[in-house]
């Protein structure tokens, strides 16, 4: 007997954590598991690959038409092996070249060639010619690389470089570092070891500075194949190509053949890509510091961590079509943003960001859903020994709209007890006694809840009731009306009925029902401490009826 107990549902209420109080553990849980998720998918190529991709091909397509001054690439080229001979050709062919290069005193040359086989009747021709020539000439090498797994990458470990000929003269390692879709996409130049990369070494021999440190970044490929001045390297021996063509410039020589030393990259519009062409996109970037930078591992992952937390705190408190709109309207934010910043020169992954808004939009809705079911669930058991059904119904559907910290509610308020039931349980046994006045609170309960009211306390010989709470209806005076003209009878209707062991129970309880009502404002909410906390209504209207 009492007022309605809402004890456990208070409890079970979420406690805000002392060190964080805008957040509970439940939450930054959420949150951090959420992080560590997409921290996984910023370290999963499969994921990143995509999106540095679309960048690459957005600033390609972004930049239109280009035309480079250098570097210049001499081709060997189908026309190059029809007029010179079949591959691989004599090394004197190369000394012949680097001798007519000499004439127009280029920059720097870089042969983008592998010499590791002995040619012994020419090897001596190109080993003078490198001497003797005027500009510095810087050959390709090949090192001995394998990939070591380390926990979230791979990362390249060098053992050492490939047998070469002519030790005398200046060298830079040609590997390109495929990703694993088999495409070139970044920078090969991060290797550990003490040999300059070929292009690095064809930068500083022709600016006289040392190359810029790039790291991890990314190969901006802007401008196609036209975009680089090019000569057929027939046309080289020949003569055949205007004066002061080369003069000042770096020259790259390498092959452009089909089906010879071809590269998939990430910008797939430019097709398969011949070696010396990548060389050229890699001296351009460092010409112009255009390379695309990537975030510090440690700034990236302190980035997703603190908008998770960020972006957890926002969307703690809402529901329903919020949440989506919100996730909808900050990933398509962070795409724009994601594009904008590599135009900018930037790479930020965007992808374990979506997947962090996803992941938390999922969070979110299971734990909104979870909430939801402890709601319902508590409310069930609160009213549906108090109400009807299709009240309890209504109750369920506008759970949002009872507010237990207190409200101002308009109401009927319904006092019910049975007038000199002093008397009566004087007079009479107490099995009888509460066995006449449990039919009779019983029988107006069942009055009260079929006319759409809630029983809101049990008092001793009567009970209080209230119309128009939790849920407003029109038809509240009616029916308030309706249930005390039944409750005024209902003593009257069990007069006589059996006692439920067989006896006949033929006197009135007291001197029949009386009923109080009024109505007007009133608070509703909880009242009581952590220990006992039950749901009620107070103000005159209660003191009145």
């Amino acid at each position: 007997m009492g007022m309605i107990d809402l004890s456990k549902w208070y409890r079970a209420a979420e406690r805000p954590v002392s060190k964080w109080p805008s957040m509970t553990l439940g939450e930054i849980t959420g949150a951090i598991i959420c992080f560590c998720l997409a921290l996984l998918l910023s370290r999963v190529g499969f994921f990143t690959r995509p999106w540095e991709d679309l960048i690459l091909s957005a600033r390609f397509f972004g930049r239109g038409m280009i035309k480079y001054q250098e570097p210049v690439i001499v081709k060997i080229d189908e026309e190059s092996l029809q007029a010179i001979g079949s591959w691989p050709w004599p090394r004197s062919i190369y000394a012949d070249a680097l001798y007519q290069l000499s004439q127009e005193e280029p920059a720097v040359v870089g042969l983008d060639l592998l010499f590791q086989e002995p040619d012994p009747e020419n090897d001596f021709i190109l080993a003078k010619a490198l001497e003797e020539v005027k500009m510095p000439v810087v050959l390709g090498i090949e090192l001995e690389l394998e990939f070591v797994k380390r926990f979230w990458s791979n990362r390249l470990q060098v053992w050492g470089e490939k047998p070469a000929l002519f030790p005398q003269a200046d060298k830079g390692y040609l590997n390109l570092v495929q990703d694993a879709d088999g495409r070139i996409r970044k920078w090969p130049l991060n290797v550990e070891t003490t040999r300059f990369a070929f292009t690095e070494r064809v930068y500083q021999l022709a600016t006289v500075e040392s190359p810029p440190a790039v790291g991890d970044g990314l190969i901006d490929f802007a401008g196609g194949a036209d975009s680089f001045p090019s000569i057929s390297f027939s046309k080289l021996i020949r003569g055949e190509y205007p004066e002061g063509f080369f003069r000042g410039k770096i020259v790259l020589v390498g092959v452009t053949a089909s089906a010879m030393d071809r590269h998939d990259i990430a910008v797939q519009a430019l097709g398969s890509v011949p070696g010396v062409y990548i060389h050229a996109y890699l001296i351009r970037n460092l010409l112009g510091q255009s390379w695309l930078r990537t975030l510090p591992d440690w700034l990236y992952t302190l980035i997703l961590l603190g908008i998770s937390l960020g972006w957890t705190a926002f969307l703690r408190k809402r529901v329903g079509r919020f949440l989506y709109l919100a996730t909808f309207g900050m990933s398509v934010f962070a795409v724009i943003l994601g594009v904008i910043v590599g135009f900018a020169g930037y790479v930020i992954q965007i992808v374990p960001l979506l997947g962090l808004f996803i992941s938390e939009l999922i969070f979110l809705l299971a734990r909104t859903y979870r909430i939801e079911l402890a709601e319902r669930r508590s409310l069930r058991i609160l009213f549906s020994k108090h109400v009807s059904p299709e009240i309890l119904g209504e109750i369920l559907k506008r759970r949002n709209e009872i507010k237990t910290g207190g409200e101002r509610r308009f109401v009927t308020v319904v006092f019910a007890d049975v007038r000199d039931f002093t008397r009566f349980a004087e007079e009479h046994e107490p099995e009888q006694v509460l066995f006449r006045i449990n039919q009779l609170l019983g029988r107006m309960t069942a009055i009260i809840l079929r006319n759409g009211g809630l029983v809101n306390r049990f008092l001793g010989d009567g009970l209080m009731a209230v119309f128009g709470f939790p849920v407003w209806k029109e038809e509240m005076f009616a029916n308030a009306f309706a249930a005390c003209r039944e409750m005024l009878s209902a003593e009257e209707t069990l007069a006589g009925k059996e006692n439920g062991v067989g006896d006949r129970v033929g006197v009135r309880i007291g001197d029949g029902v009386g009923v109080g009502i009024a109505w007007g404002i009133v608070i509703a909410g909880i009242v009581g401490n952590q220990e006992r906390q039950e749901y009620t209504v107070m103000g005159a209207p209660v003191n009145l009826a």
